[in-house]
């Protein structure tokens, strides 16, 4: 190799290493779609866990949101729930029953009767804390069967959150109005091969670990804003406030989620953004 074709190879090899360079390192970064995303939190028990979690949300601007409630800590802790709604919060009602000891029922081991008690009496105590009506029900643990679901259309719920893709053969990653049931319905993910969900307390009573929770979390959105679909999940607040762990993991997803693209949104915006023509 002569000295005019060395130093010839050695312009080559600059341009190129250059090009390279520059499409690494200098190429302006693509961003990420949007994700309209719907962060659920549900209490029924624990005031200043909502309070606490709520904190962290507005703290990074994660809102608006959905807050499910049950009737009693709506009756008690009127205040609380007025000053969330006329934050922008929409405030839900979370249908759930106790035995003796504490412990959640089933909605659908109950007979009508019970049901539509414990449904129309948290709807009941929710409008009169807040004074307008609310549009969504979902049950604990996402309890349903067919009476469920007609009490829900009798009461004038608009939406019912209480199904899960995966499980539900009606479930949804896209929120509709259904004919059949006269409401829309909002469906959360199951997670694939499992019997829980994207929420905190169903992976724990999984045996996952927090951080196995955040990681499919996180796992998860990216899943969605790949195919452009809407994410829900769900976080309770008596149980990952009053536990470090889960306290910790749920700080560090939520500033993961501060720097994803996510357009925040309650869940009747999300009804409202896909449904054009609901209940006409």
């Amino acid at each position: 190799m002569n000295k005019k074709t060395s130093i010839l190879l050695i312009i080559i090899i600059a341009l190129v290493a250059g090009g390279a360079i520059w499409f690494f390192v200098g190429k302006e970064p693509v961003e990420k779609e949007p994700v309209l995303t719907n962060l659920q939190v549900t209490e029924y028990q624990d005031p200043a866990a909502l309070r606490k979690v709520i904190d962290e949300l507005e703290d990074r601007n994660l809102k608006p949101a959905t807050i499910f409630v049950g009737g009693e800590l709506a009756k008690n802790n009127c205040q609380l729930i007025k000053d969330l709604d006329q934050k922008g919060y929409e405030i839900a009602a979370f249908g759930y029953a106790l035995d003796e000891n504490g412990e959640f029922i089933q909605l659908a081991d109950l007979t009508k009767e019970e049901q539509e008690e414990i449904i129309k009496n948290t709807k009941e105590d929710i409008e009169n804390c807040l004074g307008h009506p609310i549009a969504g029900f979902r049950s604990q643990r996402f309890s349903q069967n067919k009476e469920t679901n007609e009490i829900v259309r009798d009461l004038g719920f608009r939406w019912n959150g209480s199904f899960v893709v995966n499980w539900h053969p009606e479930a949804s990653f896209i929120p509709y109005y259904s004919n059949d049931y006269g409401f829309s319905i909002v469906s959360i993910e199951g997670v694939k091969n499992s019997g829980y969900v994207l929420c905190d307390t169903a992976m724990g009573s999984s045996g996952k670990t927090a951080e196995e929770w955040r990681e499919t979390i996180q796992e998860y959105f990216t899943i969605h804003q790949k195919e452009e679909t809407p994410f829900i999940t769900e976080f309770h607040p008596y149980f990952i406030a009053n536990n470090s762990d889960w306290w910790n993991e749920f700080i560090k997803l939520l500033d993961w989620f501060q720097k994803q693209n996510i357009v925040n949104l309650t869940t009747q915006d999300l009804v409202n953004s896909f449904c054009f023509t609901c209940g006409e």
